[in-house]
């Protein structure tokens, strides 16, 4: 049995919206294997080096010193044209090659500098002994985008994926057209326009062959981290290397990106200079979106385009309407919604607070195939990696695909402190949002 590329991904997208468990000897929580998935579609992934579950603990001079390897396969002129060829005609992986190569090229020596309370490095931002799935990486690199802040073993994941006997695709003039694009709506963009109303723009103008908003904004954190779309503080790769701790820093508790990306908006504008520097031997000035020509190939006929097209792996379940337990009436502390982030994939929060129409909120352990009942809740809170994470959330009683399952529940138990600041957000991006606390959502 052999499996083409977006078969693999949609048994993988299958499997990963199971709930997960933590495996004492892989020290990880791993994902159960739907009953439906068979022995011999495992080992057809297996044959591509895309199983499920595989895991490595990444080192942190092994990962610097094999990004620089990687990295040193290709020029940065191949690194662009892979990077824009990405944009629509070449599978998505490519656009890590070249933030890749400008993060290996800038990166120092430097002895691994943990924070007080993690393991990560407030250098380089690698997670020392961190069990990382290889197949989930690589289905988000398909999927979604660039490993995102600058994750040094991601990038190394996604280099190894190609080979050093494969020439990077060269962009069509399609995939040309779009960058332009692409820069002309940011050039466009109102005075003050923040990351995600940018996202929004160019999502609206259908310039990439994806329906999810999240690709968008990835593409603009990719862009800042190069340099495309950074501030003279804030330096993306092609200019400087900035350490993790300097990027995580952030102008209010609201911004969720890092920086460059969170200090940037529409008024600083796109580094021209940058720009020529990594895209000098592109036509970068604006183009016409009014006269748009006819993609090549079709979005149907790219791997996300046909990904998210193509039916999935499994019978689809039917989505209660509501929950026997839900009750009536607006949120109230001690609430619990259930959260649905991708087809066949739930979290829950817990509410602990009720104020002037927002409701303090904060996600719970576990991940489920289907909308969770009462009796499946886990009254523990979910953290994020480095820590404890809430938010004000406005609209929860209104926003589709969040459903209340159970009221009157006790406080979840938690091993860190309150955060001290709670950032505001709307209940609809409760499900974009869980991957903060789920990694491997």
């Amino acid at each position: 049995m052999t499996l083409d590329v977006v078969q693999q991904l949609k048994l993988l997208q299958h499997i990963y919206s199971e709930s997960t468990i933590w495996d004492e000897e892989l020290r990880a929580s791993r994902h159960n294997v739907p009953e439906d998935v068979s022995a011999e579609q495992l080992q057809a992934l297996e044959a591509t080096g895309h199983e499920p579950n595989h895991f490595e603990r990444p080192q942190h001079e092994d990962t610097i010193r094999e990004l620089r390897t990687l990295a040193e396969r290709w020029t940065l002129q191949e690194a662009a044209q892979a990077f824009v060829a990405s944009l629509w005609s070449a599978p998505m992986i490519w656009r890590s090659l070249l933030a890749g190569k400008l993060i290996a090229a800038s990166i120092p020596d430097h002895e691994y500098s943990p924070y007080p309370s993690s393991r990560k490095c407030q250098i380089c931002g690698l997670d020392v002994n961190d069990g990382v799935d290889t197949s989930l990486q690589w289905y988000w690199r398909m999927t979604n985008g660039t490993p995102l802040d600058g994750d040094i073993f991601g990038h190394v994941l996604a280099l190894r994926e190609m080979p050093a006997s494969q020439a990077p695709p060269v962009p069509n003039e399609y995939d040309r057209w779009t960058l332009r694009a692409v820069l002309t709506v940011l050039r466009n963009l109102p005075p003050k326009t923040r990351y995600s109303k940018a996202a929004d723009a160019l999502k609206k103008e259908q310039l990439l062959p994806t329906k999810k908003v999240y690709v968008y904004r990835d593409l603009l954190e990719t862009l800042a981290l190069i340099g495309i779309l950074d501030t003279p503080e804030q330096p993306g790769m092609i200019t400087a290397f900035t350490s993790y701790a300097e990027r995580d820093k952030r102008p209010n508790t609201r911004v969720e990106v890092q920086a460059p990306l969170a200090w940037w908006d529409s008024s600083v504008g796109i580094n021209e200079h940058n720009l020529n520097l990594i895209f000098g031997e592109f036509d970068c000035s604006n183009v016409s979106l009014e006269n748009k020509p006819e993609p090549n190939p079709l979005a149907s006929e790219t791997v996300i385009g046909a990904f998210e097209s193509r039916r999935g792996v499994g019978t689809k379940a039917k989505v209660p309407k509501k929950s026997p337990d839900a009750g009536t009436g607006e949120v109230q502390p001690g609430d619990v919604y259930a959260v649905k982030v991708l087809s066949g994939s739930w979290v829950t929060v817990y509410c602990h607070e009720v104020k002037d129409k927002r409701t303090i909120v904060e996600y719970l352990d576990g991940v489920f195939p289907d909308m969770p009942g009462k009796e499946d809740l886990i009254l523990t809170v979910r953290p994020r990696p480095d820590e404890r994470w809430q938010c004000s959330a406005i609209g929860i009683d209104s926003t589709s695909w969040v459903r209340r399952v159970a009221r009157d529940m006790p406080a979840p138990n938690a091993s860190q402190p309150k955060p001290e600041s709670v950032p505001f957000h709307a209940a609809k991006d409760l499900r974009h949002m869980a991957s903060w606390c789920f990694p491997d959502l």
